[in-house]
């Protein structure tokens, strides 16, 4: 199946859900194709409780789906994939609101330099659209951006 980036809408639940770093790498790697939950912990090298288990809080959840089942030797396999890449929080804001918000985010494991890049990345961005703003006099809607990195438990300390 082709991997392609899908987006879904979801509740507050269900963004806590997809908080964990763990769980954003599980359902990266259910997007790229069909896994058991035995697979998805051999590529993770994690134990298969914890995959099991966050695999069924990710079902339960709505994030992912169950596509196929297979008797292997007696045994049922239940391969998973996932419904999304990439989630936006279900807004409650009235249509006129809507005008006036949009939030993007992903939980993320990144190593401190992959940190340091992404930040420089990001002030040129920035920068890039400063300048656009001041030398372009084209009509325009003011916004204000906003990066926040908040450091979350490490995957050892999900369950």
């Amino acid at each position: 199946m082709e991997n392609k980036k899908k987006q879904m809408e979801i509740t507050l639940d269900q963004q806590k859900l997809i908080s964990s770093p763990l769980r954003a790498k599980i359902i990266y790697l259910l997007n790229e194709r069909a896994m058991t939950a035995k697979q998805v912990a051999d590529e993770l090298r994690k134990s298969n409780g914890s995959i099991h288990y966050h695999i069924q809080q990710l079902y339960n959840g709505g994030i992912i789906e169950l596509v196929e089942t297979k008797d292997n030797k007696g045994i049922i396999e239940k391969y998973y994939r996932s419904k999304a890449t990439e989630f936006k929080l279900k807004d409650e804001f009235t249509p006129e609101k809507r005008n006036y918000f949009m939030r993007r985010g992903t939980p993320l494991s990144l190593s401190d330099q992959e940190l340091t890049e992404f930040i420089k990345e990001f002030d040129a961005l920035l920068e890039k659209y400063v300048e656009n703003s001041i030398k372009n006099e084209e009509k325009r809607t003011p916004y204000e951006i906003n990066c926040e990195f908040i450091k979350l438990p490490n995957e050892e300390e999900d369950i």
